[in-house]
């Protein structure tokens, strides 16, 4: 995985695809589960027009990189809606088929629509944990199976780590990190391989700076406690479905890459990190097609 220096490194941030359910999902005994019957009524009437060329743009997507060659993605998750098994089945191929795209490598980390409920978290394991990529350090996991770890030429490392976590009530939409999780993170960024390299980018699918006890990310005193004092690293989301950069205490960039396929809203991040610059592009659907847009310095989430 060295063999990629930092020269013309490329690196794709994208998630939040949800892409439509496929025939026969919705006929599934567990669309009964009381969370996906209000869900489903939510779909109907405000996220299905929204995301109904998300096959589409993942399509697009693909078109983007025969053009635009990567040599890693990034990708954090929500490749679903409701965590049906014939969703996992018919969704494996073609995220596996973008993420195959980047010439060095990808690591992928689920979101809460991908484990919407208990019974969803085997699902993703049986169905998309074979064709997902497998990190570079598996003795760094813990039990649960995260951080994992894509090591990106010999200036760069990606450290994913799982904060999806399925709630029963409907109105719980939260996300958590792990103290086991942590611990190996931080182990991880004290380590000479991982704490050498320029950029450290640290991914997961819920948003670092949104704390919303219902919606947010539970769990980060721990977390911004182990990043105290490091300058290396890059924060990377997705959840929120908008396209933004924002700055983390201690000034740490934070960059959320949107949702691929919302419409009118459809975005990803392209970095190409160079002499101690992250040069973030903004990747945008504009004519039935995907392209890069410059992102000026400084720009915040209220941008």
């Amino acid at each position: 995985m060295g063999a990629l220096g930092s020269t013309g490194l490329r690196i794709l941030h994208f998630g939040d695809v949800h892409l439509p359910f496929p025939p026969g999902a919705l006929r599934d005994p567990g669309v009964l589960h009381p969370k996906r019957l209000v869900a489903l009524l939510n779909y109907r009437a405000r996220r299905a027009a929204k995301y109904a060329d998300a096959a589409q743009k993942l399509d697009g997507l693909c078109d983007f990189l025969r053009r635009e060659p990567v040599d890693w993605i990034l990708y954090t998750g929500d490749t679903l809606n409701q965590g049906l098994e014939k969703e996992y089945m018919v969704a494996a191929e073609p995220l596996a088929r973008v993420l195959g795209m980047a010439r060095g490598g990808a690591l992928a980390v689920p979101g809460n629509h991908d484990l919407y409920t208990g019974a969803s978290v085997g699902l993703y394991r049986r169905l998309f944990g074979p064709r997902l990529p497998k990190g570079d350090m598996p003795g760094a996991a813990g039990q649960g199976g995260y951080p994992l770890v894509r090591f990106m030429g010999e200036e760069a490392v990606a450290i994913g780590l799982n904060s999806a976590v399925p709630h029963f009530a409907f109105w719980d939409s939260s996300g958590t990190l792990d103290g086991e999780e942590l611990e190996a993170l931080g182990r991880l960024l004290d380590s000479p391989e991982v704490a050498r390299r320029r950029w450290v980018f640290v991914m997961t699918h819920y948003p670092f700076l949104d704390t919303d006890w219902l919606h947010g990310l539970r769990g980060t005193e721990a977390f911004w406690k182990l990043l105290e004092g490091r300058k290396n690293v890059v924060l990377l989301h997705g959840h929120n479905h908008r396209n933004y950069a924002a700055a983390a205490p201690g000034g740490l960039p934070v960059y959320c890459c949107g949702s691929l396929s919302k419409r009118d809203a459809e975005g990803f991040w392209l970095f190409e990190p160079f002499a101690g610059s992250l040069n973030a592009r903004r990747g945008v659907w504009r004519n039935a097609r995907f392209s890069l847009e410059p992102v000026a310095a400084g720009e915040d989430a209220d941008a």
